[in-house]
């Protein structure tokens, strides 16, 4: 199996490099570990529930139980190696396939009701996936507009960007004048290193329609971005005019990691309830936007 699962790695050439490193994490830390010293062809449903029971009985690199999510992807990996094993008829059958993973559902959005929140403030318990109100990202907007990230938190949650979209986002892909942004890149990291490339799928390819606030919004900051180069210019110290739109004080890209710790920090600054930046806002009524909520109208 050792042998195996790095023969499947080594074959699998046209993923990205996010998936590859997390194929490889599983691979590596815990399938070889558990199932490296058996024969492909002595595998078994049987065994393999067995294998994954002992796995779920342990603790994950934070000290924390395995999660259901964890667990699920570690099938997903294994399932998708021994596939391989089938297509090139050295086993009939997966058996990862009979492997069923407990507590492990598919999460859904839950809105941040009342009742959700001062659950959360009372005991920490909080939903796999979680969105805003529109009253709390207004809320939140009121309170970062000071913030060197503004216009990135703004795009965030106004039009829908996700985090590797707006860390690859460069000033050649916006036309202020006609009011239109081009997704072209996604940046992202896998592990500690940084990877840029097309988006995801074909449809990640696309132009956004931007409104007058938010052309205002990166007007602003433009400007700000410029007055920084000009201040570097004039102290001597050093700058890259990379042309990204959300950069470092030296110029260069903002590490996409940095984007999702900063945004814990002025979350948990502004006393709300956690979300993930890529998350949308879920629908509110009446016709303003939470963007006119943030400004007060």
């Amino acid at each position: 199996m050792e042998r195996w699962l790095r023969h499947w790695l080594d074959n699998r050439t046209k993923i990205r490099p996010t998936t590859r490193f997390h194929y490889t994490r599983d691979v590596e830390n815990i399938l070889i570990p558990y199932l490296g010293r058996y024969r492909l062809a002595d595998l078994d449903a049987r065994h393999l529930r067995t294998v994954f029971a002992q796995i779920a009985a342990t603790t994950n690199s934070k000290g924390r139980p395995q999660s259901a999510s964890a667990m699920q992807h570690l099938r997903t990996t294994l399932r998708a190696a021994l596939n391989l094993a089938v297509r090139e008829e050295l086993i009939e059958c997966n058996p990862a396939r009979h492997i069923e993973i407990a507590g492990y559902q598919q999460p859904h959005a839950k809105v941040w009701t009342d009742a959700r929140v001062e659950s959360w403030e009372q005991t920490g318990a909080r939903p796999a996936v979680a969105v805003w109100t529109a009253d709390h990202l207004a809320e939140f907007l009121g309170t970062v507009t000071d913030d060197s990230l503004f216009a990135f938190w703004w795009l965030t949650a106004l039009r829908g960007l996700r985090r590797g979209e707006m860390c690859g986002l460069r000033w050649t892909d916006i036309d202020l004048d006609h009011g239109v942004l081009t997704i072209e890149r996604n940046r992202t990291t896998a592990g500690y290193a940084i990877v840029e490339g097309d988006p995801k799928t074909p449809a990640g390819r696309r132009s956004i329609a931007l409104d007058k606030r938010t052309v205002q919004v990166l007007r602003a900051h433009r400007r700000r971005q410029l007055d920084q180069k000009a201040e570097a210019a004039d102290e001597g110290a050093p700058w890259t005019d990379t042309g990204y739109v959300f950069i470092r004080a030296d110029g260069l890209p903002i590490n996409p990691n940095y984007a999702t710790t900063r945004f814990r920090k002025l979350v948990q600054r502004a006393g709300l309830p956690p979300v993930r930046p890529v998350r949308s806002v879920a629908p509110a009524g009446g016709n303003s936007t939470p963007g006119d909520r943030a400004r007060g109208c």
